[in-house]
């Protein structure tokens, strides 16, 4: 696979818990950043489309007069 170097500046307590987590399961950075970016990137995606269903959700709402609603409460 085709790869591209990002430079990235994060917090120092961030990079150790990564340095240790590398350590701890024997796995370079790179590889455990690689994973974790892909799951970030796949949680946006899934957000974006519940996001972009509820908007069409929304717009498909019919609107029922005060009148009809009345009439059906009173039917009860």
């Amino acid at each position: 696979m085709e790869t591209k170097m990002l430079d990235a500046h994060i917090p120092l307590p961030l990079a150790e818990r990564l340095d240790a987590l590398a350590i701890d399961l024997a796995l370079p950075r790179d590889e455990i950043v690689t994973e974790a970016l892909a799951a970030w990137l796949d949680q946006e995606d899934r957000r974006r489309i519940v996001a972009l269903r509820t908007i069409a959700a929304a717009n498909t709402i019919v609107v029922v007069g005060h009148d009809r609603v009345i009439d059906w409460a009173d039917s009860l």
